[in-house]
């Protein structure tokens, strides 16, 4: 999420990367924050238009292809950080976009959103190694964001189809878990990435959407 300070953006609204339907329905957030809070995520079918979509595959293609051999391929971080070899300008421009701040500042109370992380994550389904240049992260346990404290927001968008079964790579939630507060977890290893696990007794009663 959201904390240093993106770049201001063109006015130009023919180049803004949200669709006008995600525009119109951030126009009032405030019911938008409540289902927020009582679920703890929302869902938006197409955030991005398709331009805007096929930039960002064009972009994140790039960056795995002419990647350090050093650089593990799964998990590219600090996207937006203008020390990067490439900054890419159009995770600023997804942050910045007015309708995507409109909506963060209402789910953080009103405080002034900035970008603080940005992060390329590749993910496919269990046992499929078919592209050398993208290897998977691995299987990703179920964690809980923002373990260092405070308040964060995490935007997530796929930059592939995600197949209904939820077996290639999609994002899978555990709603009103955040009702329960920072749960026990433990170390966990997955490949390039590493996350604590949300020890198993912690998850009973929770089912997954």
């Amino acid at each position: 999420p959201i904390r240093q300070q993106p770049s201001p953006m063109t006015s130009d609204r023919s180049a803004r990367p949200v669709n006008s339907a995600f525009s119109r329905r951030t126009l009032d957030a405030a019911p938008l924050a409540s289902a927020f809070e009582r679920e703890g995520y929302l869902l938006f079918p197409r955030l991005l238009t398709r331009r805007a979509t096929a930039q960002a595959q064009r972009a994140a293609s790039r960056l795995l292809r002419r990647r350090h051999a050093s650089v593990p391929s799964g998990w590219l971080l600090g996207l937006h950080q203008r020390n990067q070899p490439e900054p890419q300008r159009w995770v600023e421009r997804i942050a910045a976009d007015p309708a995507v701040a409109r909506l963060v500042r209402a789910l953080l109370g009103g405080s002034r959103p900035v970008l603080v992380s940005s992060q390329l994550f590749v993910k496919r389904a269990a046992g499929r190694a078919d592209d050398e240049a993208a290897p998977s992260s691995g299987e990703v346990p179920w964690h809980q964001d923002g373990a260092a404290g405070g308040y964060s927001l995490a935007i997530w968008l796929p930059l592939d189809a995600i197949d209904p079964t939820g077996h290639n790579g999609g994002l899978a939630v555990l709603p009103r878990l955040h009702a329960s507060g920072r749960l026990p977890s433990e170390p966990c290893e997955a490949n390039a990435a590493s996350f604590d696990r949300i020890q198993p007794e912690a998850l009973a009663g929770h089912e997954a959407t």
